[in-house]
């Protein structure tokens, strides 16, 4: 996804409510022939662009990168770690990343597109308090810098937060915010408004308003059948959301018929114990047992207990000072 004209080289695409975004930073001044590298490298798996990239940053003095360019690196790395459900080393990627862009002061925008991708890993894995630290953080920065599309995006990172800590009412708050900055600027991609929605149709039916949440839901799938491949990770993410909501209004069966398919989409696109993975059996769960369909929802929780460890793999790493650092 394209952040906006000021950073054409931090967009990569990645699960948040479906897509996280990472800050690869590389100036094009100052070494155009490492981005004409990267851009060639579009196609090479997580783990191919981690060694690249790590031999880029061992190979720094020898370029002549400046701090800037391995801070681009390091986000990207981070980024990576995160496609491969490796939180911790995703998590440590950030935090070298924030440390060399917090002083630059031309990348601001950089620095905020970190700070959030640090906000969203740490609500993925849980940690919250510093997951609305870091995304109250990225927001100040977007707001400070007064691009509207950054500043949409930001409040729908902290709306996740709210989503994951149970604050229903605030995270309808901020992502209705989102939805109206979308969809009112001409640069927003489907990608932005698709995520979105899925974020505000979750957020409303939570907080009381599930018509709402079905209409925007509904009008989320609309957009991801347009923009990707049926077998596609947000189309998963946009069937579960849907299936969710129409659940909760009495559309048994076509829920049952969105949840079951993207459960079975999110099962080729993650791996088994990735935390979106466990929601959405959770969800599915949810739903079985409110049909009064035990067996199913029994077997359904027999592997949620075989993935459960797996998914919170994390729950040991170190929280980074810029996770509790207020500004």
């Amino acid at each position: 996804m394209e952040w906006s004209s000021v950073s054409s080289c931090f967009a990569r695409t990645q699960p948040r409510t479906w897509a996280l975004h990472s800050a690869f930073v590389v100036l094009l001044v100052c070494y155009p022939a490492l981005l004409k590298a990267q851009q060639a490298e579009g196609s090479m798996s997580p783990a191919a662009h981690i060694a690249r990239n790590k031999t880029l940053i061992a190979e720094a003095a020898q370029r002549k990168l400046t701090q800037v360019q391995v801070g681009g690196l390091w986000s990207q790395i981070a980024s990576d770690y995160q496609d491969l459900g490796q939180f911790a080393e995703a998590e440590d990627g950030y935090t070298r990343s924030l440390g060399l862009l917090e002083h630059e002061k031309s990348m601001r925008m950089g620095y905020g597109v970190t700070l959030g991708n640090l906000g969203s890993l740490y609500t993925l894995t849980g940690r919250l308090d510093a997951a609305e630290n870091c995304n109250k953080r990225a927001l100040a920065v977007m707001e400070e810098l007064g691009d509207p599309l950054m500043i949409a995006r930001a409040h729908s990172h902290l709306a996740d937060v709210y989503l994951a800590w149970g604050k229903n009412k605030d995270a309808a708050r901020h992502s209705s915010l989102a939805v109206q900055g979308a969809t009112t600027l001409p640069n927003a991609t489907n990608e932005d408004k698709g995520s979105m929605l899925i974020t505000y149709a979750y957020a409303s039916c939570l907080s009381s308003h599930c018509d709402d949440g079905l209409r925007a839901a509904r009008e989320a799938v609309r957009i991801v059948s347009t923009t990707y491949a049926p077998d596609s990770f947000p189309s998963g993410q946009a069937h579960v959301a849907l299936g969710y909501i129409e659940g909760k209004t009495g559309e048994r069966e076509a829920a049952d018929e969105d949840l079951r398919e993207g459960v079975r989409i999110l099962r080729l696109q993650l791996p088994p114990a990735h935390p979106l993975m466990v929601h959405a059996l959770e969800l599915y769960r949810e739903y079985l047992n409110e049909n009064h369909r035990g067996l199913e929802a029994k077997k359904i929780a027999e592997e949620q207990k075989s993935l459960y460890e797996n998914a919170r793999n994390c729950s040991g790493c170190t929280v980074s000072v810029y996770g509790l650092r207020r500004q």
